[in-house]
């Protein structure tokens, strides 16, 4: 399993987390800083819009 594939499945862990942690914002922005390129923090941003919808329910 490459970086960007260990990268996903953290950030997919932390929004699917019950509750919510109250710095999950936060670390998913750790997990979106550690991507190696411009394509790859775009794609993993793509969770933060779903952490927003989670956390707005």
């Amino acid at each position: 399993m490459n970086k960007f594939d260990l990268l996903v499945e953290q950030a997919t862990k932390l929004i699917n987390t019950e509750p919510l942690p109250d710095d999950a914002e936060e670390q998913l922005q750790q997990i979106i800083d550690q991507a190696a390129d411009k394509m790859e923090r775009r794609m993993l941003a793509s969770f933060a819009e779903s952490l927003f919808v989670i956390r707005n329910e």
